[in-house]
């Protein structure tokens, strides 16, 4: 029931914290396509494609209700309960009872009531969220460092993320094979990493076997990378990493454009921030500790004493992975974002995610050690007020302004006068599918470099859904994308019989339906010209 209600408030935070957009609507549209074409045939997807992460989830979610556009914000907040819950269960292992019911009350603090700006990050597909998701669940399936079912979870979840996303690599396999390193290095043992150095290596192998198969079989082809930041940017972007993790905590400037934190609330997450800091400095120097140590005593046996808490060992695991897979987080921000732009804050999700965790397991340490006197008092105070400043700032999310997607009206409109299959930029086609729940599908075009006509966009679309018998052409007139415009229309269809206005968006159509060619190259068209 607490799950389902967690849902439910993170539903309302996302539908008042952003507006859904085509990228949302095209991983619906390849969840959809995954129920009956599971290698996604003759589909072009960019790096992340996303076929093992986040569209099975979606797929799931378009079977249980058809393309909806309440999905747009359901299946993300029901992806953010997982990731909260699995964030739950690590962070109380090995406590007692009472702390560990801190340690889970703390990563649903610090995550299930988000701030405006990283609710905008956390609350949207597909951001990297299943990935973080898919992560948590190999390092919880090799806690016990033992080869057997366990490392087979691990195995598929590394490389299931790594088939849809690489930003597993950094996020998950990485951490993964260092902690497991570590672990070894700390037992003076080499099978004590051994399970998890295997899992990691082991889940490239099968990826690259998997890709190899449905190549063979038929499957997406997958577009160019995006563009690294230049090493002038990597240094801004490291500066970014303080003051927008902070910011995304609720503390400290407002770089995302949204509604900030204000100052007396801000100090209740500061205490959050500063908890997750620690948290991260103490496992780092924990780890550092450790290894130096086991150099300094590098010949002897691992005490009995070393192997006798499996407890002890399970939460060095955790932790290790956390803080590798926290700087894993880090550096995808500092590598990508290649301009000081908002949305580029998507890439500090997982960092956030991994930090509170660790915040967590902090705090239920704290709990443990103030058991009676005043430091149980002042922890008791301290925490309620945190309590009601992460309280207050989130209801103060879910009574902002739900923002509008011009897109709902766009989709009435071609309802109404019955265009049921059209192209557009891609900002305003997937959008306006998934608005309409399948009743108007728009398919996404660009422009060619070389001529200035319209042509498929080769990114996050299929081939099966181009051809003839389009009925129109809709662009965003006031920020247009990919040279759509109504010059670009006229030189690949000639003169429209009507133009319409809705809203931002221009819809052209004309006497003769227009046809788009599935390889994604021009061809001209007898009445183009007429």
């Amino acid at each position: 029931m607490g799950s389902l209600v967690l849902v439910g408030l993170l539903y309302l935070a996302s539908v008042h914290a952003y507006p859904a957009s085509s990228d949302g609507a095209s991983v619906i549209l390849e969840g959809k396509a995954l129920l009956g074409n599971f290698t996604l045939t003759h589909w072009a997807l960019s790096l992340d494609s996303f076929w093992l992460v986040d569209a099975p989830v979606y797929s799931v979610a378009v079977l249980v209700g058809g393309v909806h556009p309440q999905l747009l914000h359901l299946v993300p907040a029901v992806i953010a309960v997982g990731v909260i819950g699995v964030g739950a269960w690590i962070a109380q292992r090995g406590r007692s009872r009472r702390s560990g019911l801190v340690a889970a009350g703390t990563v649903v603090l610090l995550l299930g009531l988000p701030t405006h700006a990283f609710a905008q990050f956390f609350l949207i597909g597909p951001f990297h969220v299943v990935t973080t998701l898919w992560c948590l669940i190999a390092c919880v399936a090799l806690r016990r460092a033992r080869f057997g079912w366990g490392w087979l979870v691990a195995v598929v979840f590394l490389a299931a993320g790594m088939l849809g996303d690489l930003q597993t690599a950094v996020l998950g396999v990485a951490p993964i094979a260092l902690a497991g390193v570590v672990a070894a290095l700390r037992a003076r043992r080499w099978r004590a990493g051994a399970p998890a150095v295997t899992a990691a290596l082991s889940s490239l192998v099968v990826a690259e076997l998997v890709r190899r198969i449905a190549l063979l079989v038929g499957t997406y082809t997958i577009g160019a990378a995006n563009p690294r930041a230049p090493f002038g940017q990597m240094f801004h972007n490291t500066y970014h990493v303080v003051t927008w993790g902070a910011a995304l905590d609720g503390v400290g400037s407002r770089p995302f454009g949204l509604p900030g934190v204000p100052p007396v609330l801000g100090v209740a997450h500061a205490v959050g921030l500063g908890l997750s800091v620690v948290a991260i400095v103490v496992a780092l120097v924990t780890i550092v500790r450790s290894v130096l140590r086991s150099i300094a005593r590098r010949g002897e046996r691992s005490s009995s004493a070393d192997d006798a808490d499996p407890d002890r060992r399970e939460a060095a695991w955790f932790e290790d992975v956390l803080v590798f897979g926290f700087f894993g987080g880090c550096a995808t921000f500092v590598w990508f974002s290649f301009s000081s732009v908002s949305p580029f804050g998507r890439y500090l999700t997982s960092a956030v995610v991994f930090g509170s965790i660790l915040g967590a397991r902090l705090a239920s340490q704290l709990a443990e050690r103030a058991r009676v006197g005043w430091p149980r008092i002042v922890l008791a105070g301290v925490a309620g007020l945190v309590v009601i400043g992460y309280a207050t700032t989130f209801v103060n999310t879910l009574t902002t302004r739900s923002p509008t997607q011009p897109a709902v009206r766009l989709a009435a409109y071609l309802e109404q006068h019955h265009l049921t299959k059209g192209i557009g930029d891609y900002w305003s086609a997937s959008i306006v599918t998934v608005e309409s729940s399948d009743s108007v599908v728009v398919r996404p075009v660009v422009t060619n470099s070389s001529s200035y006509h319209v042509v498929r966009y080769t990114r996050l679309s299929s081939s099966a859904w181009y051809g003839g018998g389009f009925e129109f052409l809709v662009y965003n007139a006031t920020a247009p994308w990919g040279g759509v415009d109504a010059q670009s229309a006229l030189a690949s269809f000639g003169p429209p019989q009507h133009v319409a206005a809705v809203g931002p968006y221009h819809v052209l159509t004309w006497a003769h339906d227009l046809s788009v060619r599935r390889d994604g190259t021009y061809a001209p068209q007898p009445w183009a010209h007429q």
